[in-house]
């Protein structure tokens, strides 16, 4: 970790999280940052969301940067995650996991489907400060949504601690027939 840390973390008002993120975890998990994706997953079942809509908002209420839809068909999405967010973190730590992101998006996009998924970091761009998500769905492995009734989805308040311009698209996602 760069000296700097506490210079970085403060002049883009991220020091919340990059403390426990950046410093923090990786001291306590060592190289067993695997729970984390874990823990993804288990926050989303916590707060469980109703739609794809919902995804990029509570990311970015969550200070987990900017997530865009950027390709689709049945079976696989590609998400991108950037932002000033996602920037700091990478110029802090080239290394930098997102692992507890991809296990979000995994979980809610298995609770909105209905289907098996998991989500895998395809890869991290380190010039262009963008994380892509490859979110991966069984479709012949239906859950069983007895519990679904017993749901509370989350209700978010899409202004909230977002700035308009987090919430602006930056494009349309391809979508692929299979």
């Amino acid at each position: 970790m760069k000296e700097n840390f506490y210079q970085i973390a403060i002049k883009n008002g991220q020091l919340p999280n990059l403390l426990l993120r950046d410093a923090l975890l990786p001291e306590i998990l060592g190289n067993d940052n695997q729970i984390l994706y874990w823990a993804g997953k288990a926050l989303a079942r916590k707060f469980p969301l109703f739609n794809f809509a919902d995804i990029p908002i509570f990311f970015a209420q969550a200070g987990w940067g900017d997530l865009r839809l950027y390709k689709a068909n049945k079976n696989r999405k590609i998400y991108q995650l950037s932002g000033a967010n996602v920037k700091t973190r990478l110029e802090e730590n080239k290394e930098a996991e997102f692992l507890l992101e991809a296990g979000f998006l995994s979980e809610s996009i298995q609770t909105i489907e209905g289907y098996i998924t998991e989500t895998e970091i395809s890869e991290v761009n380190l010039k262009k400060h963008v994380v892509t998500l490859s979110v991966q769905s069984d479709h012949s492995e239906i859950l069983d949504f007895e519990l679904d009734s017993q749901l509370n989805f989350l209700e978010l308040i899409p202004e909230h601690n977002i700035a308009s311009s987090e919430l602006k698209t930056t494009g349309t996602a391809t979508v692929e027939n299979e």
